[in-house]
């Protein structure tokens, strides 16, 4: 018998309809999505934060809304906080992020922000290079432990993400342990010329800041040169990477090379999560 073809799981994803549930692939075309999304105008919506993205440009454009939307739920990818703002600006619902991976769910938002861990389930640890626990507020490496999976238990799984410990008691009340954020995989961390990793998330200013970019990716090619992938209905001028270049020697406090790839759509990882930063270099260098 093949298991994961009888998983719960696979049943799930492979019916039709589950408790009201309905699926749509998250690769298919996205006025495709927004056109089906509107015939069937659901409840909650819970999608990868590209395909977020792209469903709020499209219905920003149309002018509507989803007239009985009462949320909408993120995952996989990392949700920033100006898409956040835009989702909420567009279809006029709260945004609640989880945090999961194949090996178990994490952790979930609550109305203050917080990640609080499913800790009846998993233990969680943030740790060092060194694997010793990290600062509250520090970057670290995420463990997991699975307390209830008894047919593969998994002890201090090291899952390849990074995310930071919040400090101190959320303010919902909840007592679980938190996350402050979620930061993603290493590929998706930059390392600076002293060797030190660090989310690039600044970095991303000045093409979030040309709303006619419809997608955008940073890859980190060595230590200081970097190519910017984008998609949009017009090339950027030689002001606009002038004032990109401008703006990563700012963050990075050192003089960079970048160059410009213009593409009609920026393809997806195999995984089918879209990756807005890309970190090339080889472990060794990472």
């Amino acid at each position: 018998m093949n298991v994961a073809m009888s998983s719960p799981d696979a049943e799930f994803s492979r019916g039709s309809r589950f408790l009201g549930a309905r699926f749509f692939p998250h690769t298919s075309d996205l006025e495709r999505q927004a056109d089906w999304l509107q015939e069937f105008d659901p409840l909650y919506l819970y999608a990868y934060p590209v395909n977020l993205d792209g469903l709020a440009r499209i219905f920003e454009a149309r002018g509507r809304r989803l007239s009985s939307l009462r949320k909408i739920f993120s995952a996989s990818e990392v949700l920033e906080d100006p898409m956040r703002a835009r989702l909420r600006q567009v279809f006029g619902v709260e945004v609640s992020d989880n945090y999961g991976s194949t090996e178990a769910f994490l952790a979930g938002e609550c109305p203050h922000g917080s990640y609080h861990v499913n800790a009846e389930h998993v233990l969680l640890e943030i740790v060092d290079d060194e694997g010793r626990p990290s600062a509250q507020g520090a970057l670290g490496r995420v463990l997991v432990t699975t307390l209830e999976n008894h047919l593969m238990p998994l002890i201090r799984y090291e899952i390849g993400d990074y995310a930071i410990a919040a400090e101190g008691p959320c303010p919902c009340g909840r007592t679980l342990p938190r996350l402050e954020k979620i930061v993603g995989r290493v590929i998706n961390l930059f390392v600076d010329r002293d060797g030190k990793k660090f989310v690039p998330w600044d970095l991303f200013r000045p093409m979030k800041e040309r709303e006619w970019v419809t997608q955008y990716q940073v890859v980190q090619r060595d230590l200081g040169r970097f190519t910017v992938r984008y998609a949009a209905s017009r090339s950027l001028t030689s002001e606009d990477q002038a004032d990109v270049r401008r703006h990563f020697e700012e963050i990075l406090r050192s003089p960079v090379t970048v160059e410009f790839e213009r593409l009609e759509q920026i393809p997806r990882a195999p995984s089918g999560k879209f990756m807005a930063a890309l970190c090339e270099l080889a472990p060794a260098e990472h």
